[in-house]
């Protein structure tokens, strides 16, 4: 059964990753840096964007957004799909290149040319009348609506065990990832539903629509991903798209942020639940604050194209499979970091770069070593 908003914000109590008594947060509550009301993030539609899935996330780089679809543009699609019988791959793709805006046409005819070459290595079936309809449209609006909101709501999970699309890369199948509760939200719909929104071949188990299912789930989460690591990355990451526009948030002031953007509009909390929240939501905080310090230190020393997503994943299993103390060591000394960071109200280019550093599996040992000696 899909979990509820309640049950997914809380997360496993019985999970050792919630269970942080000792930890200490003395950051203060301090006046928001935030001047301007929040803004819903702008929706990435990922019919957009072409070629394989990777593991690797949206590159810290923002991209132009694509224009709405326009009655005529669709009329003229569906001309032209009667005349030439595209498959749904190919129609798909340059169906999201007639709707690019003007100044972006030299690059989308450049990926679809790019798109239709690798197809001819990867596909080699005969094309398929696949009809441009309005009720095409909806269901795949629907669906991928559907995806969207369910990931939004499990990235507010505290206890997920892995955020990227190889869980099986840490230590075998999981249970609590990504990726495996999207597609169980999936799974749980009842079949009506799913003959109104999966192609056939899914519901018949072939191996290749599959396959196409599973990169478009993918894609999906990939830009939810992407979202998160906007919030984290508030007034640290500059894009064409997104200015820095003053201090960097402390922690309490990212998690609002987190809070009121990522639940969907039918499941948007009030302020007395998000304050709640990130009042007491201890296996959040930590985990939030230790995904902002990885996503810092990526953009400062590291390749763009490189996934922080994996190397999160990796700490997760670490974690998991270490004692009680080593979590509560790695917790403090991840408080300990943030607020050496970023609870001076500091601009993002004050903090010296060689200071965004995160805490390692040898300081959190060294901590441990520390306390023993104290008690000793």
């Amino acid at each position: 059964m899909v979990m509820s908003m309640s049950a997914l914000i809380q997360g496993d109590v019985s999970d050792l990753a919630s269970q942080f008594k000792g930890v200490r947060d003395s950051l203060a509550p301090l006046p928001s840096t935030n001047k301007n009301p929040k803004t819903p993030l702008q929706e990435v539609d990922p019919m957009t964007f072409f070629g394989n899935p990777s593991t690797n996330d949206v590159s810290m780089k923002d991209s132009s957004a694509t224009s709405s679809p326009d009655p005529e543009t669709d009329q003229i699609c569906t001309d032209l799909q009667a005349k030439f019988k595209l498959d749904p791959t190919h129609l798909d793709i340059v169906v999201a290149a007639s709707h690019c805006a003007p100044e972006a046409r030299h690059a989308s005819l450049v990926f679809v040319m790019a798109a239709f070459y690798q197809l001819d290595f990867i596909v080699a079936a005969p094309p398929t009348n696949h009809l441009y309809d309005n009720r095409f449209k909806l269901m795949q609006n629907s669906y991928q609506d559907f995806v969207r909101c369910h990931a939004c709501m499990i990235l507010l999970n505290p206890t997920l065990q892995a955020y990227s699309d190889n869980p099986h890369q840490n230590g075998g199948a999981l249970p609590r990832t990504l990726s495996y509760l999207t597609l169980d939200a999936v799974e749980q719909q009842p079949i009506e539903w799913k003959e109104d929104h999966l192609a056939p071949g899914q519901l018949r188990d072939d191996p290749v629509a599959l396959e196409s299912y599973r990169e478009v789930i993918g894609e999906l989460l990939k830009h939810q991903r992407s979202n998160l690591q906007t919030l984290l990355s508030a007034n640290i990451l500059s894009t064409q798209r997104i200015n820095i526009k003053g201090a960097v948030p402390n922690r309490h002031e990212m998690l609002t942020s987190i809070y009121q953007d990522l639940p969907p509009k039918g499941d948007k909390m009030t302020a007395a639940e998000i304050r709640a929240q990130v009042d007491n939501n201890w296996a959040m905080r930590i985990r939030m604050t230790y995904a902002r310090l990885v996503m810092v230190h990526y953009y400062v020393h590291k390749s763009k194209k490189t996934s922080q997503w994996l190397e999160i994943d990796e700490r997760l299993g670490i974690l998991r499979a270490a004692s009680i103390e080593f979590q509560k060591h790695h917790a403090q000394l991840v408080l300990d970091k943030d607020n050496e960071l970023f609870s001076h109200l500091k601009k993002f280019s004050d903090i010296p770069k060689d200071d965004f550093t995160v805490p390692s599996l040898e300081d959190v040992r060294a901590s441990m070593a520390c306390d023993e000696m104290a008690d000793n």
